[in-house]
């Protein structure tokens, strides 16, 4: 590795903890302003930079002041709103914060069917709302306040008049308490390697939670209204299976099998491509990416015209060479993002959201069109079939076409069954769709796809807090929306990762960051859909 990589390497490093720092307490206008300050902090030297920071200092220690008179009582603002019943998730792992039978606290599975919330109280007492299921009151615990147990070791449930009193941060990031010497602490999940040892604040799924140290992963909060979070999680509430299936968790209502894909009477055919077909594509800083995949598909004439929406959360201006090149395509709309790295699944669900044709094909930005890049057997199938989204493969790659099923995985001598999720194969079943014979019933296909914008919309999309891991998310959600998949194996696009970092423009940042998350990114969708494994994937 060379001086000036490992120079950049540590210049990357302080900026995203300084940003991180910072986010905890900002708005995003303010981080979003932070972030193209560092930008050109990089450009100094190391005289500018000493100057650069001790301003940077002062105008945050402005801002903090500021912030703080704008946020004054903000928490009881917040949940004492007509409806003030929250469920508490971690922001790292994703799990909720709930009680025992016993009255601990501790992390639970955000379980729709099971409503653990809380309420923050006009004097600070965290409320519990009591565990139901099916709508019927089971826990003794309702009403009773979060406390500190005796020996201080973790939370319980217990009498109101001796409760701790609780606050929330600015922006609602993080529940916390102030002792006596007005030290923060915060309701934390922890690792603990010893019952002697202090807690190893690393971002945890682990059910023991305390009152620690505030910590900027392990400590932050996102709160939830009941109502909205029972709307985001309505497919966990599919009801299960009555009989015939020792698969009991909440997902396994979503195993039911959905009819063949059947023909549609009178279909309305498309005759016009370019009136149909949007092509979308999410992108992070990397334009020139995808003027090359633009360019590719413009060599084919019958693709010359299709629209292409792009969404672009690298935030920042682009060169105006750049920004010329991009103009050149009338059918191009690119949009560059106000909010710096709001993820794949996001970033393509406001794409989705500016189409105005019927159908809209997913590419990544790295994609590009090939002969075998047959849309008009895909569009043909929409037309004339009641299916929702028709998927094909990368050139070159093994076929990615698979059922979907919940269930219980085996439990060993070493480890106890757990609620899971394994794929098995669309192209072994081979049920075949009449008059396409490369082409079978599915549920999950490659990240290249031809959907109907209604249905993917009127199932919510893709679950935006998956800034990764977010392929199978979106085909769960169409199960479990009633929608059918299609797998056609002889259409193909081709994957080329770029060998040149002059088409990328955040290379060594992006990739510091994506690989930076993925246990977070992949414990936060198995936690959505209430299971512990994923096999296969």
């Amino acid at each position: 590795m060379t001086m000036l990589h490992e120079q950049t390497i540590r210049t990357l490093s302080f900026d995203r903890r300084l940003i991180e720092f910072y986010s905890q307490r900002f708005e995003a206008p303010h981080i979003s302003w932070l972030r193209q300050t560092l930008k050109i902090r990089r450009q100094m030297n190391k005289a500018q930079k000493r100057i650069f920071l001790c301003l940077l200092f002062l105008t945050t220690s402005a801002l903090t002041v500021f912030q703080l008179l704008l946020n004054y009582d903000l928490s009881f603002e917040l949940w004492e709103s007509p409806a003030s019943l929250y469920r508490i998730e971690m922001w790292f792992g994703g799990k909720c914060i709930g009680a025992s039978p016993e009255g601990r606290i501790e992390t639970v599975f955000c379980n729709p069917r099971n409503k653990q919330y809380f309420q923050l109280s006009q004097g600070g007492k965290l409320v519990f709302g009591g565990i139901q299921r099916d709508n019927v009151q089971e826990d003794s615990n309702q009403g009773k306040c979060v406390k500190e147990r005796e020996n201080g070791q973790g939370l319980v449930l217990g009498d109101c008049s001796t409760a701790l009193k609780f606050d929330v941060s600015p922006n609602s990031k993080y529940l916390y308490t102030t002792n006596i010497t007005f030290n923060k602490h915060c309701v934390t999940p922890v690792n603990l390697t010893s019952p002697d040892e202090p807690p190893n604040l690393l971002p945890s799924n682990n059910n023991e939670v305390r009152l620690t140290p505030c910590h900027q992963d392990a400590s932050r909060v996102k709160l939830h209204e009941e109502n909205s979070f029972q709307e985001d999680r309505r497919y966990l509430l599919i009801p299960l299976p009555e009989t015939g299936s020792n698969c009991d968790f909440p997902a396994c209502g979503i195993n039911l099998p959905l009819p063949p894909v059947s023909l549609v009477k009178d279909p309305d055919r498309c005759s016009i491509l370019s009136t149909c077909v949007t092509v979308v594509t999410k992108t992070a800083r990397r334009p020139l990416l995808v003027l090359r995949m633009i360019q590719q598909m413009r060599k084919f004439e019958k693709y010359r015209d299709l629209p292409v929406v792009v969404y672009d959360d690298g935030v920042g201006e682009y060169s105006e060479e750049v920004m010329k090149k991009i103009a050149e395509y009338k059918n191009l709309r690119y949009i560059i993002g106000e909010e710096e790295d709001i993820g794949i699944s996001q970033g393509r669900n406001l794409a989705v959201q500016q189409v105005k044709t019927k159908y809209f094909l997913l590419l990544d930005d790295d994609n590009l069109f090939l002969n075998k890049t047959n849309l008009e057997m895909l569009v043909k199938i929409l037309d004339t079939t009641d299916a929702s989204l028709v998927g094909g493969k990368y050139a070159n790659r093994k076929d990615f076409a698979s059922f979907l099923e919940f269930y219980y995985s085996k439990e060993t001598k070493t480890s106890p069954k757990i609620p899971a999720l394994r794929r098995g194969s669309c192209l072994e079943a081979n049920i075949t769709l009449p008059g396409f014979p490369e082409c079978v019933k599915c549920e999950a296909t490659a990240n290249v796809f031809l959907a109907r914008v209604r249905d993917v919309l009127e199932v919510g999309g893709w679950s935006k807090e998956l800034k990764t891991h977010e392929h199978l998310d979106i085909f769960i959600r169409l199960k479990a929306g009633g929608k059918k998949v299609v797998y056609c194996r002889n259409f193909e696009v081709e994957n080329r990762k770029p060998h040149s970092s002059k088409l990328q423009f955040n290379a060594v940042e992006y990739v510091l960051l994506r690989n930076g998350r993925k246990e977070q990114m992949k414990s936060l969708f198995a936690n959505r859909w209430n299971i512990g494994d994923t096999i296969g994937d």
